[in-house]
């Protein structure tokens, strides 16, 4: 008897959590929309401008980059690194200069721990060109 009383116990409470729906109102400060809209509307008339950079490797492996940048980080603090992901490829770029003879400097300074760097042509923003 005591587990028939158990038994309906539960599936009431059962019942009832699965019985639980509704309706989910998101409600949003004009603010931060004001501030969305802003920053698309930024973010859209941002320009590229051509420069150079140094190409210090390109790999399917994501972390085989993460590593050389970490270690170019230890080495060379100073000078701005980032990956790009150009399918299938993660390139690990060095630099944004205007010039090649810019990128050039850097790819002289940085040839002997990293021999297969290049110097790339590539796109910044107007605020990374060094």
């Amino acid at each position: 008897m005591k587990r028939l009383i158990l038994i309906a116990i539960l599936g009431f409470f059962a019942q009832a959590v699965f019985a639980q729906q509704g309706i989910i109102n998101i409600v949003q400060d004009a603010e931060i929309e004001t501030a969305l809209n802003r920053h698309k509307t930024f973010n859209q008339n941002i320009q590229k401008v051509d420069g150079w950079c140094v190409m210090i490797m390109s790999s399917t492996d994501r972390a085989k980059v993460t590593a050389v940048k970490s270690d170019f980080l230890r080495n060379f603090s100073s000078i701005p690194i980032d990956w790009i992901y150009a399918r299938p490829f993660f390139k690990l770029q060095a630099g944004a200069y205007n010039t090649k003879m810019e990128a050039a400097r850097l790819l002289a300074l940085i040839k002997t721990q990293y021999p297969s760097a290049y110097i790339s042509r590539a796109k910044f923003t107007p605020r990374k060109l060094l």
